[in-house]
């Protein structure tokens, strides 16, 4: 076992140690409207990855849990953006200040047993979702009912209900970042940001926990079409960017080529408001959501509890100048390990991300 690996490391209060090793995996590259789009749009994918044709290669990825006792978190890693932030992609952040062993016998101020879970954003569904859930997805086996959680406070309700179907955890349970003494200490940091069996296992545990059937439900009997344009959507906190300009010229336009198809599709605006509970909207994207087209943001993540062979047609706001794009990896990649059809298009945006899109082009597919 090479020396690097985490059973190899000599720590006085280091009880245990696990080296994860990933099995290595591919996924399809992005489908593509024509040539052009998909030329300009792969300059602006993060490589994380190697790749090879229309295939991209993701190699020999680590995982590692720690579990040290008596020791101290002081804002380190911090629980902000930055290039040594819990699951960010830059370098990994250290775990040696949890080897200093703290004496606590004489002490009121120590929690029994704590996960560090405060990656960035993590009050806000999306990056809990693509972050802080797979770090307890990893690190599931060592949790227990008594487990507290270092974590930003959920902004609203539907966060506290993503604790509750992963791990049955409470808001009670959570403590917010500072400075915090433990008896047991969890850290699983060094948690791949995208892995097919972190993604799937993480949707499978929360969609049985909300009563819904991990395998989804067939194609046929799925019949809702969804747009999502950020225009009138309670769940869009910043409403003044990514806002599909114009969504009225395109809607009738959509609503022609589903009719054309005669398959009984329907076409349905994304809002929040509409639903009362988490569990309704992942009842609503598992059984009758057969695809969803929308502009780059967080509700596209909700492909996470759609039915296998459900399409995505992400649109990317890109400058004038094609240089710059508000889009990311990160819908792509998610889409594709559920088991959906993903297909990208570029739309001209102004200095907000706001977009007018090709409807004529976008509506052929």
């Amino acid at each position: 076992m090479p020396h690097g690996y985490a059973p190899c490391l000599h720590y006085a209060n280091l009880q245990r140690a696990e080296e994860l090793v990933y099995p290595d995996f591919r996924i399809r590259m992005p489908l593509s409207v024509n040539k052009e789009h998909s030329d300009i749009l792969h300059k602006f994918i993060k490589a994380r990855f190697r790749v090879d044709g229309k295939w991209a290669y993701y190699l020999n990825q680590h995982g590692r849990n720690f579990v040290f006792a008596n020791t101290s978190y002081n804002m380190e890693p911090k629980p902000t953006w930055s290039l040594t932030c819990c699951m960010c992609e830059g370098v990994p952040p250290g775990h040696t200040q949890f080897a200093q062993q703290g004496n606590f016998s004489a002490r009121s101020d120590v929690e029994e047993e704590v996960m560090f879970a405060a990656t960035p954003d993590s009050h806000a569904f999306q990056h809990w979702r693509d972050r802080t859930a797979l770090m307890l997805t990893q690190a599931q086996h060592l949790l227990t009912p008594r487990t507290k959680f270092i974590a930003a406070m959920p902004r609203d309700h539907t966060v506290k209900s993503h604790w509750q179907l992963i791990g049955n955890i409470t808001e009670g349970q959570l403590l917010h970042p500072g400075a915090t003494n433990a008896r047991k200490f969890i850290y699983a940091c060094d948690t791949p940001l995208l892995h097919p069996y972190l993604v799937q296992r993480m949707s499978e545990t929360m969609l049985s926990a909300a009563g819904l059937d991990p395998r989804g439900v067939p194609w046929d009997q799925r019949k809702v079409v969804l747009v999502i344009g950020r225009n009138n959507d309670a769940g869009v906190h910043n409403r003044h960017e990514r806002r599909w300009n114009n969504y009225d010229a395109c809607k009738p336009k959509l609503k022609a080529r589903l009719q054309q198809r005669n398959q009984g599709e329907r076409l349905v605006e994304w809002d929040l408001s509409k639903f009362g509970s988490l569990q309704d909207i992942m009842r609503f994207w598992n059984t009758e959501v057969r695809g969803a087209v929308g502009v780059h943001g967080s509700g596209l993540m909700n492909v996470h509890w759609a039915s296998r062979g459900t399409v995505m047609f992400e649109i990317w706001p890109v400058t004038p100048d094609k240089n710059k794009t508000r889009g990311l990896n990160v819908f792509w990649e998610q889409a594709v390990l559920k088991g959906a059809a993903y297909w990208w298009f570029h739309a001209q945006s102004d200095a907000q991300w706001n977009v007018d899109v090709d409807c004529c082009k976008g509506t052929e597919y």
